[in-house]
């Protein structure tokens, strides 16, 4: 089911027609991401592929700006809410930055297109996430629903 959510949510931010109705990605709206590769670095090792489910991160989670706020639910329930400490808009990317416990995170986030790609790293390990966003909005329109 997880599996067939993220998909579904992918292809609909990546697609063009759907991207041009979801847009834009500039933190006046709050947005629904999802984790589509997930790469772990450790400092002494190579990288390896991840899962969302086994480095414990939510199949999706929602940016609001305005709330300065990242929020989801991880895998073994327990609550992401992470304080966002630092926007910037560039011309083409939406920056924001934290700290949530022992680990600092970033994201750039396409403006027009919302692919996104976040880092989230302590002192020894670090994670490299590529997704997707679509306008939170959008999914309570008439265009995504499947009924």
């Amino acid at each position: 089911m997880t599996l067939t959510r993220l998909a579904t949510a992918a292809a609909l931010a990546l697609s063009p027609a759907c991207a041009a109705l979801a847009g834009p990605f500039d933190g006046s709206q709050a947005l629904i991401c999802a984790p589509i590769e997930i790469l772990e670095c450790e400092r002494t090792l190579h990288c390896e592929n991840q899962s969302a489910e086994t480095v414990d991160l939510p199949a999706f989670f929602r940016i609001s700006v305005q709330d300065k706020t990242v929020t989801g639910t991880r895998p073994s329930g327990d609550p992401v809410n992470a304080k966002i400490e630092q926007v910037q808009l560039s011309d083409q990317q939406l920056f924001i930055q934290g700290v949530q416990k022992k680990y600092g995170w970033s994201a750039a986030i396409d403006q027009t297109k919302g692919q996104m790609t976040m880092t989230i790293h302590d002192q020894s390990t670090g994670f490299v996430i590529f997704g997707a966003c679509i306008l939170a909005a959008f999914l309570h329109s008439e265009v995504f629903s499947l009924a």
